[in-house]
């Protein structure tokens, strides 16, 4: 039975705290302050490897955009006093750093019983800042994670070892 493993990662990267709090788009966005958005990546058909037994070695790409509302002020040099733009990005680290735990922990989204996940992984160490929209109020950032999962597809397994 196939599955659909655009609802399977929704359905995993919910029970992230960063993305749990938080509304979540898929392929839209209704861009406000913390608002998450998944937009699905094409995955070039090379990147999959055929197997002899028939199976697939393939990846499912994602990114995740972050709005966070911005601040224009500099930052703060007194102990004490947290920059805004810095609590933001840390936020956004955060769900790098659960992505990392998952993969470490061998947690990962439920592709059906024809596939088997290998690992997922962002294809960052820290979040990308990818503009700032400065057309609304407050002006917003927007921050994207890339994510990767790799997984081995069975569904066309022509056989299966001993």
């Amino acid at each position: 039975m196939s599955v659909d493993k655009n609802k399977a990662v929704i359905d995993y990267l919910i029970t992230c705290p960063q993305i749990y709090r938080t509304p979540l788009y898929f392929n839209f966005i209704n861009a406000k302050d913390s608002t998450k958005q998944i937009i699905t990546d094409a995955v070039d058909k090379y990147t999959s490897k055929p197997y002899i037994d028939g199976s697939v070695s393939k990846l499912y790409t994602f990114t995740i955009i972050d709005f966070r509302s911005v601040s224009d002020l500099a930052v703060v040099k007194l102990s004490g006093y947290a920059s805004e733009n810095l609590e933001d990005l840390s936020d956004v680290q955060a769900l790098i750093d659960w992505i990392a735990d998952q993969n470490e922990n061998r947690v990962y989204p439920d592709f059906g019983e024809d596939c088997v996940v290998e690992s997922i992984k962002t294809t960052t160490e820290n979040p990308n800042l990818v503009g700032i929209n400065e057309e609304i109020t407050p002006p917003l950032a927007m921050y994207s994670v890339v994510i990767q999962i790799e997984y081995v597809d069975y569904s066309k397994q022509l056989w299966k070892g001993d």
